[in-house]
């Protein structure tokens, strides 16, 4: 027989604090005592106990992993209680190790590179056909690798709010070299780009990919794609932090970027979009003309949102 959902609800509200129930009554949320975030971000999902704070990431697969960590004496009871006398019982699960994120092997600073590779110095003879200074290797700790399966590529790396590397990306200099992109395995809905250079005080650009970033300068930080969603660690760190945001997505994902400015708008949050012009992206476009288009980004509404509906009607394109 299975135990009511209300009886662990009230059992976790008594033995955690304060909480917030969702519109299913399966997820609660709470107040995280590892990040004391001011929002309840330590979401429980009391039919099967998995638990995860979307500001800092701390988690677990069990209800007893999280009593285990936040309150132990009511541990005891808990496990009398429900594990006994469930269909399913809830075991203190391993919570699946994650692959530490490295700088890949062989990586060099390109901004303080003097020597006389061939790869290394095709790869900065391709930053600057892209427009990238020394100023930007340093800001944005440009590099690459001399060894291994990133020679020839730009190595971008991300790092977070406590200055440790959470993410790289790195693209090639040759047209013929396939993938393109080369990545470290992980969760991205888990990773704000590029985190430790945002100032959530001030108003965000948003872009789609790191090339953006460094030539958008300024407060700036990227989807690592075109999808953004309340799943995503950026979007509670927005929302958590009531930061204003311009879109700037390429010109290709403009139905997306009307999906994430509703959802933005939909949290109180203020959006403008970017306009880019006869650029398919940001990446196109020369400093002053993001400079510009930054100053001239207007306001969204969902009147917005309506007039891209009524233009789709007759592509069949409606979302």
């Amino acid at each position: 027989m299975l135990i009511d959902i209300n009886e662990r609800i009230a059992f976790l509200r008594k033995a955690l604090g304060k909480c917030a129930v969702g519109n299913d009554g399966v997820n609660i949320s709470f107040y995280c005592p590892v990040c004391n975030n001011d929002k309840m971000k330590l979401v429980v999902k009391v039919d099967d106990g998995r638990w995860h704070c979307w500001v800092c990431g701390t988690k677990g697969g069990s209800v007893v992993s999280l009593l285990r960590k936040f309150s132990q004496a009511s541990l005891p009871e808990w496990k009398k209680r429900f594990e006994a006398v469930e269909e399913r019982t809830f075991i203190d699960e391993p919570v699946e190790k994650k692959e530490e994120v490295k700088v890949p092997d062989g990586f060099i600073m390109l901004a303080e590179y003097w020597g006389s590779d061939p790869d290394a110095n095709a790869v900065l003879n391709y930053l600057r056909s892209r427009d990238v200074t020394e100023s930007d290797m340093w800001r944005f700790r440009l590099g690459t690798s001399l060894t291994g399966r990133n020679r020839r590529r730009v190595i971008i790396p991300s790092f977070d709010s406590s200055g440790k590397i959470n993410f790289w990306t790195s693209r090639t200099v040759d047209k013929d070299t396939q993938p393109r992109y080369l990545n470290p395995k992980a969760d991205r809905r888990e990773i704000v780009f590029n985190e430790l250079d945002i100032d959530w005080n001030q108003e965000l650009m948003v872009c789609e990919g790191p090339f953006d970033v460094i030539r958008a300068d300024g407060n700036t930080t990227c989807l690592l794609g075109s999808t953004l969603t309340k799943n995503h660690a950026l979007f509670a760190k927005i929302t958590s932090n009531r930061t204003p945001v311009i879109l700037a997505l390429d010109d290709d994902a403009e139905s997306k970027q009307h999906k994430i400015a509703k959802l933005l708008y939909e949290h109180d949050i203020s959006v403008r979009i970017l306009d880019t012009g006869d650029a398919k992206d940001v990446g196109e476009m020369n400093r002053e003309e993001i400079r510009q288009a930054r100053k001239d980004a207007r306001p969204w509404s969902l009147n917005n949102r309506l007039q891209f509906l009524i233009s789709t009607i007759s592509s069949g394109s409606m979302f």
